[in-house]
């Protein structure tokens, strides 16, 4: 398995959160398909149930592939799981609560955030055994200084929605 104390000072530390909320997305850095939302409110209203569901129906993909082939290594999940999210409550998490408290914004914001943290940093964890996908997806997102906000569609087809 991978360290993930690396992976998070080297790229999710550097990342300037909401820097580019509300503005046009970077194509050629991003190539996949999304539909960019106009504000906030709109954000907020994509980060809902369905979003969490499908979510969390792409990460039990990755645990299922864990479970299925790698079950040694799968066992290490909680406590890898329950180290990251420390060190993101440490870190990054505060900055993203303190915007999200200044801006008045939706406490699913925050939570939607949080668990697409985690979940990069476990996909990085478990990269060795499984290709890293969608959460990756969603890390570059972020990298642009965007948020992932909703999904148009049924997974896989269609349109990741970004503010």
């Amino acid at each position: 398995m991978n360290s993930v104390n690396d992976f998070y000072n080297d790229r999710l530390v550097k990342i300037n959160w909401f820097e580019h909320c509300g503005k046009p997305m970077d194509r050629s850095i991003f190539k996949n398909n999304y539909i960019a939302v106009k504000g906030w409110r709109e954000a907020e209203k994509g980060m809902n149930f369905n979003w969490d569901n499908m979510k969390l129906n792409v990460r039990n993909d990755l645990t299922l592939a864990l479970h299925e082939h790698f079950r040694e290594e799968y066992r290490e999940w909680n406590k890898i799981t329950m180290d990251v999210k420390k060190m993101l409550g440490e870190g990054v998490l505060k900055d993203i609560h303190s915007y999200i408290m200044k801006n008045k914004l939706s406490p699913n914001v925050y939570e939607s955030m949080e668990w697409d943290l985690i979940t990069i940093l476990m996909e990085h964890a478990y990269s060795n055994l499984v290709k890293p996908g969608f959460y990756f997806e969603l890390l570059e997102i972020y990298e642009q200084g965007h948020i992932p906000c909703g999904w148009k569609g049924k997974w896989p087809s269609g349109s990741i929605k970004i503010f």
